[in-house]
């Protein structure tokens, strides 16, 4: 039997589980968002962006949200995104 939960007007509907991501990294779901450019790394896309902080360089897509996590860190190395632009 699924879990139930009451809607606004009494009625029950069934809880739908959402699928676990796959990844904490935010670079792949954006590959699986938007595909991938053959050939192409992030190093070379206009949409890198690079912060540093604490003697570090830390680098972000400026497409995706912005956070002082590791999880939104992106590589240099990584195949570039279907959103690739390049410099």
């Amino acid at each position: 039997m699924k879990d139930m939960q009451l809607d606004i007007f009494g009625g029950a509907t069934p809880i739908e589980e959402l699928p676990k991501p796959t990844s904490g990294r935010k670079y792949k779901t954006m590959q699986r968002i938007y595909g991938t450019t053959e050939g192409k790394t992030c190093k070379t896309c206009r949409h890198l962006l690079r912060q540093h902080w604490n003697k570090r360089n830390y680098y972000k897509c400026e497409l995706w949200y912005i956070s002082s996590s590791e999880a939104t860190d992106i590589r240099l190395k990584n195949q570039a995104c279907g959103r690739y632009e390049k410099k």
